[in-house]
């Protein structure tokens, strides 16, 4: 048949309809900068379906650092430190008006604070006070608070002496000033350690943190306002921390590998095109099909997809060397044959490149049964990307190739290198063969271990990390990686239980397990304690032998104690609505399910090794959970790790029935190189010392995917005489390397693990391949 069938007119021109909608669906997502995309790591992270409020715990915390970058500008001297940061507000207020920037604070701020508060002071009490006015006879409470009345220093009186004679509110507002470093100095905020003076500054984004606009806009700022500081005070220190910083250097180390390895392995087949097919018509063609596949995997994904992470991006750049394994594999089964044939061709080649191709998606779909988000756009990603390049070369290439192509030196070179592959079977080679694989394997399997700590998925700079901590030890931060997540039916409920927590963690930080916590109920007591300390202050204090009273006899004066009024109870509602509840309020969960939630943070909680006995607080109050998100998500992915290895398994067990569908009993020997190659990959692992994660399974998935292809091409013509198979399966295999192997460059450790993998696992699939072919013999007899 030389004509084009009628059918393939219609599947051709059906297909360019399709083609032609996914590029206008492309440029109105580029066009108006609709494509959002993601560069948060911890977007991929797994989520348990069970746990919708750790995970709601954790987005909350997220989103309230997600937008601003902290700035510490430190000097000698307090003077320096105002002067350099005033130059450095100056600067960040000058470059960009989208920035909103919090650094000076108007004169009444205390003042606010204390007309907040001041309505429920009958009733706010620190737990040392309440200890005390459980436990001290009257007549010493008295004598303090006349004591107090002559010291000429102590802490800020709040209102007459009458009215809180021990100054009760005073003290609660001390405690509360104590829980931060930060205070007030010439209306700005400012923080004292190691010996110098600091300003605080904090830029904050007005659009998402993770916008690759706003990043790009946002780092020159802050270089230029840091040189700027400098400039004003040469030897001023500059401490910068903040989301947007870590998701800026993700976008850009992002935006560098999707360069290295999409143009590397685009210069690498280019080369391999030219060597192999006399010219770059053959990797025009090639490209067009890749060209297809890309556009048609981002129009999906951004119909499927909220955002798409620019991990899949990275990862989908080395699409483009499995994706050319189709239209390699067309144009090498052209080489030597007049145009004429192409549609008898295709006839023939179709089955088993529709086997190959499904084998292949096979792999790349068994990623979405991992619980990762960014993994399951891959999925997609690769997915759609593979089918529609297959598409475009079934469906396109018959009418667009109809020039000869004639065998090159180089391409029947590389052909001809099959006949130098021994065999397998009864001979010494095969025992040598056997023996070293064995050897290897045993080894791999000695030195073999598995880390999957959640710290693998990421890779941020060392000196980010290093300003990180320093400006959480100036500021005395709380981390949010450990927490206690408070549910409850009421917020009153909720207050209480953080309330209990707080009783039970005393114990542990007098025994250096933490330094402290962060939690809603130091601000708002819960309505019970309230009214507990109400009644407390009133009998101690008012009473007719109270305080007051005894006090007053001392000073020979007589002061009644204040009129009882409507005490009004201090309410979550009316602190969140207050400038106030600003430092803690991304705590507060609101409402949850049927109840209320709150997180307590914690402050020098760093040892694993005492985090069970912070769990046993929480197993002591109900409705607390102690969440280590870090070692929560370790044991996630060892769970899922577990999983895919399983899914592997029997990964192998469905391509084997495919496969034994079209050999027969042959079947066995298109797969078998890949298993061997996929074990030896992780014993080369061990023994280089890598760890064995997800991502190393993962990896083994594609492999199966890709490497079965190999079997499949050089099983349909197992003859050793056979150039064009061979050369199809080596231009694929070394496409492929350099798409995969270049992940081993990335700067992310899990898709470096995932490259080596790669490299290791195609490479020995290519090698062995060859090894197992039968030496002659039609594919469709059912011998072994």
């Amino acid at each position: 048949m030389n004509e084009a069938p009628a059918s393939a007119r219609r599947f051709a021109i059906g297909w360019l309809l399709v083609v032609l909608a996914m590029a206008g669906h492309g440029l109105w997502l580029w066009s108006g900068d609709r494509l959002q995309l993601e560069t948060d790591m911890l977007a991929m992270l797994p989520q348990r379906a069970d746990d919708r409020a750790v995970q709601d715990a954790t987005r909350q915390l997220a989103d309230a650092a997600g937008r601003r970058v902290v700035v510490l500008v430190g000097a000698a001297d307090w003077p320096s430190a105002r002067a350099a940061a005033d130059a450095y507000a100056a600067s960040v207020e000058a470059a960009d008006a989208s920035l909103g920037l919090r650094y000076r604070v108007g004169a009444d701020l205390a003042d606010d604070w204390i007309g907040f508060f001041a309505p429920y002071r009958g009733q706010l009490l620190t737990d040392a006070q309440r200890a005390e006015l459980t436990t001290e006879s009257t007549e010493r409470l008295a004598a303090k608070a006349v004591e107090a009345l002559y010291r000429p220093f102590g802490m800020p009186r709040i209102g007459a002496w009458q009215d809180d004679p021990l100054n009760l509110f005073g003290g609660w507002l001390a405690a509360r000033a104590a829980d931060s470093p930060v205070r007030v100095v010439d209306e700005r905020l400012s923080v004292a350690g190691d010996g110098r003076q600091y300003a605080l500054l904090m830029v904050e984004q007005h659009g998402s943190a993770f916008s690759i606009a706003a990043q790009r806009a946002l780092v020159p700022v802050l270089e230029a306002a840091r040189a700027a500081a400098l400039a004003a005070v040469p030897g001023a220190e500059v401490i910068n921390a903040g989301v947007p910083l870590y998701a800026a250097h993700a976008a850009e180390q992002a935006h560098r590998e999707v360069h290295t390895i999409g143009l590397g392995s685009l210069a690498g087949i280019l080369i391999l095109t030219v060597l192999a097919f006399n010219g770059l018509r053959p990797r025009l063609l090639v490209a067009l099909s890749i060209g297809v596949g890309l556009l048609a995997a981002i129009s999906v994904c951004a119909l499927l997809f909220e955002r798409v992470h620019l991990i899949t991006l990275v990862f989908g750049a080395s699409l483009v060397g499995v994706a050319e394994n189709y239209g390699t594999n067309w144009f090498c089964n052209r080489l030597g044959r007049p145009p004429e044939e192409r549609w008898a061709m295709r006839r023939r080649q179709a089955p088993v490149m529709w086997l190959a191709m499904l084998t292949t998606v096979i792999g790349y779909a068994l990623l979405a049964l991992a619980p990762f988000p960014g993994l399951r756009q891959i999925a997609v990603f690769s997915g759609v990307g593979l089918l529609a390049a297959f598409v475009t070369v079934l469906w396109w290439f018959p009418f667009l190739d109809r020039r000869p192509i004639p065998f090159n030196r180089f391409a029947d070179w590389l052909g001809s290198r099959r006949a130098y592959w021994p065999a397998l079977g009864r001979n010494r080679f095969t025992l040598v063969f056997s023996a070293l694989v064995l050897a290897i394997v045993a080894a791999g399997a000695f030195k073999l271990r598995s880390n999957d700590d959640i710290r693998l998925l990421q890779n941020s700079p060392p000196a980010l990390i290093e300003q990180q901590l320093a400006l959480g030890k100036l500021l005395d931060l709380p981390s949010p990686a450990q927490f206690f997540l408070v549910t409850a039916r009421s917020p009153g409920e909720v207050l209480a239980a953080e309330e209990a927590v707080k009783r039970a963690l005393a114990g542990l930080a007098g025994e250096g397990v933490l330094d402290g916590w962060q939690a809603v109920s130091d601000w708002v007591p819960s309505p019970a304690r309230q009214a507990e300390d109400r009644a407390l202050i009133a009998g101690r204090i008012g009473g007719a032998d109270g305080v007051l009273a005894q006090a007053s006899a001392r000073l020979g004066e007589t002061f009644a104690p204040p009129a009882p009024a409507a005490a009004p109870t201090l309410r979550i509602e009316d602190w969140l609505a207050a400038p106030v509840s600003e430092p803690l309020r991304h705590q507060w969960l609101d409402r949850f399910g049927d109840g209320y939630a709150s997180v307590m943070l914690l402050r020098g909680a760093h040892d694993p090794a005492q985090f069970p006995r912070l769990a046993a607080v929480a197993d002591g109050v109900p409705g607390v959970r102690f969440v280590d998100k870090v070692g929560e998500v370790s044991e996630v992915l060892t769970h899922y790790r577990q999983r895919m290895s399983m899914v592997i398994l029997a990964s192998y067990a469905l391509v084997l029935v495919a496969l034994c569908l079209r050999f027969g009993r042959r079947g066995w020997r298109a797969l078998a190189p890949t298993a061997i190659a996929s074990v030896l990959s992780l014993a080369l692992l061990a023994l280089l010392g890598q760890s064995l994660q997800l991502f190393n399974v993962l990896a083994l998935l594609l492999i199966l995917g890709m490497g079965v292809d190999y079997g499949i091409f050089l099983l349909e013509q197992p003859g050793r005489g056979e150039r064009r198979p061979f050369l199809s399966v080596t231009i694929a295999a070394a496409c492929t390397l350099l798409a995969f192997g270049l992940l081993a460059l990335s700067q992310t450790p899990a898709l470096r693990a995932f490259g080596l993998t790669m490299l290791f696992g195609i490479f020995l699939a290519w090698l062995l391949t060859p090894l197992f072919m039968p030496a002659s013999g039609p594919a469709g007899r059912d011998r072994i």
